[in-house]
């Protein structure tokens, strides 16, 4: 047994994992170091896996430096903004690593927003390149965003890449004969092929990197209103791919081969796939689209050893009959984050597959990873883990945020850390708003209890008011999803006469069960509190889903709004 590590001033030291030191000592310079050093140390081993084509480390990075050389010779202004709408393919990767290895930022855009929704991140953002790819709907919308664009302010250039230059040739022949009427034949002026742009042979000129320069504009907060992106610096990401790569422990001798099903431009895919990913000289297995089914044959083809996802995926894993006879004992392990895990999944997953599955906590501001339980040994149930090294959390007073919660009551979630970001993007009272004295509001709920393990209760903002008392849907939600034919939930307040707000739950059966209003509401009656207890149930066949796949409550929210004429 290893020993017991002292206790220090913070509870969670006590309980690392032996292999996990209380605090890491991070290194200068800029993320593209994580690639430069994993391909001089594996060369040859597989980086990027697409349609079964393989792409070396030094292959990689060779392109990285290629697509650099080809911004350089540009001659942009320094720390460009470039925007990447991609899903996960080779192109992403390749286009991601070029851009910093230039010195320019990464604008991370969701290839599902609309034309109106891209104009104001393209706007916001200043972007003087956009990279997306030939589809023809992808194209209108994007040609629709460069006319909604001001008068007075620069459109970006456009470079359209083709998703068949990624696969092997008959997938790809297979892939051109089945987009071929989706697949642009012809580009408007002002835009360009990625493959022209790069059919050039200017040398790669190495850029100096330091920790603080900014390397991304991650969005994040919805895409109503005024778009706002988390300004994410070279030091704060590679702190906390750094921070994940050493919580999870050594990857084995032969390597690790990760499934990015999460969408790389999401910022939990960032850090759990690509640059944790390359940190640990793993193959990433690039997932453009999910589906059940075709997720199923590529862990049966490719065998991941580590799989990050969101709940709603380890659910599907679980109890989907899809999924019941598939053999899913090549993975080691598994990471959800995006939202909370309920219990039930968890426990599912865990008796159904035989991996672990391990939660993390986290959100844009802060990279995002801030805690997360461990690859090995025990965590408290219902936690999100522990804080990874060099990160404290405190629990504070909502309303009176400079007083901290004792013991293990509830209050708002404060965290510092390397990962943090520097603010938000040419918004500084928003900034102000959340950044207080090094530390973040996170605007999170939860309580840390005696092990120091962190329990996250809601969003402050998603709380219903029933009475003047607070019910937190999240623990309501973990009660219904243990109901026997419930396979998703969500809760929200609703608006009425005499308790202010009520409960209603939305709900989604399992594949071949029957669920009803009346079977749902008679079944939570004892198992919750008087203010918690269910005014309203709506069954029904799916959830909306956000772009990284779990259900999304503003949008439920917002369909609520609407019919009480708010």
């Amino acid at each position: 047994m290893p020993p017991v590590k002292p206790k220090t001033q913070h509870a969670w030291l006590a309980h690392y994992p032996a292999h996990v030191p209380a605090t890491l000592k991070l290194p200068g310079g800029g993320l593209p170091a994580l690639l430069q050093a994993t391909a001089l140390r594996y060369p040859r081993r597989p980086y990027l896996t697409f349609f079964g084509r393989d792409t070396s480390y030094t292959q990689a990075l060779a392109q990285a430096e290629h697509f650099a050389a080809t911004l350089q010779a540009m001659a942009l202004p320094p720390h460009s903004r470039i925007a990447l709408c991609l899903p996960n393919c080779p192109t992403y990767v390749i286009s991601f690593w070029g851009i910093l290895l230039a010195g320019h930022v990464v604008v991370n855009l969701n290839p599902l927003l609309t034309s109106r929704e891209l104009a104001l991140e393209l706007k916001d953002s200043a972007a003087t390149v956009l990279i997306t790819f030939n589809l023809q709907p992808t194209l209108t919308k994007v040609q629709e965003a460069l006319r909604a664009m001001p008068a007075n302010q620069p459109a970006p250039h456009v470079w359209l890449a083709d998703l068949a230059d990624d696969m092997p040739p008959l997938t790809a022949l297979g892939f051109k004969l089945l987009k071929l009427v989706q697949r642009v034949g012809f580009l408007p002026k002002g835009m360009h092929w990625l493959p022209d742009v790069l059919d050039n042979h200017h040398p790669y000129r190495a850029v100096k990197l330091t920790p603080k320069q900014t390397a991304i504009l991650q969005y994040t907060g919805g895409t109503t209103g005024t778009p706002k992106a988390a300004v994410l610096s070279h030091g704060a990401l590679t702190a906390n791919a750094l921070q994940v790569k050493t919580w999870l422990g050594e990857p084995q001798p032969q390597g690790e081969t990760i499934l990015a099903v999460l969408p790389l431009f999401h910022v939990l895919a960032l850090t759990a796939v690509l640059t944790m990913g390359t940190a640990i000289g793993a193959r990433l297995v690039l997932m453009p689209q999910f589906n059940l089914a075709a997720l199923l044959k590529l862990i049966k083809r490719t065998q991941p050893t580590l799989l990050p996802g969101v709940p709603a995926l380890f659910q599907a894993l679980a109890t989907h009959p899809l999924a019941l006879h598939a053999d899913l004992s090549c993975l080691r392990f598994c990471i959800s984050g995006g939202a909370p895990l309920p219990t039930a999944t968890r426990q599912a997953f865990e008796a159904r597959v035989g991996a672990k599955l391990i939660e993390g906590y986290g959100l844009t501001e802060a990279s995002p990873v801030l805690a997360c339980g461990p690859s090995h040994g025990h965590v408290p149930a219902s936690s999100a883990g522990y804080p990874l090294p060099n990160t404290v959390i405190e629990i504070r007073s909502p309303t009176a945020p400079y007083t901290r919660r004792k013991g293990v009551e509830v209050g708002e979630i404060w965290a510092q850390g390397p990962q943090l970001m520097d603010g938000y993007w040419r918004n500084p009272k928003a900034t102000k708003q959340v950044l207080k004295a090094g530390w973040l509001r996170t605007g999170d709920m939860g309580f840390l209890d005696a092990t120091g393990a962190l329990h996250v209760v809601d969003r402050i903002k998603d709380m219903i008011i029933v009475n003047g008392y607070k019910v937190y849907p999240r623990q309501v939600e973990e009660v219904l999803a243990q109901h026997p034919s419930i396979a998703e939930v969500l809760v929200l307040g609703i608006p009425h006469a005499r308790s202010g707000e009520a409960v209603k739950a939305f709900v989604v059966a399992k594949p071949g069960h029957t669920l009803t209003p009346a079977m749902v509401l008679a079944w939570s009656h004892p198992h919750l509190n008087k203010l918690s207890r269910l005014a309203a149930v709506e069954v029904r066949h799916l959830l909306p889903k956000s772009s990284l796949g779990k259900p999304s409550r503003k949008d439920l929210a917002a369909e609520e709004r609407a019919k009480h004429g708010k």
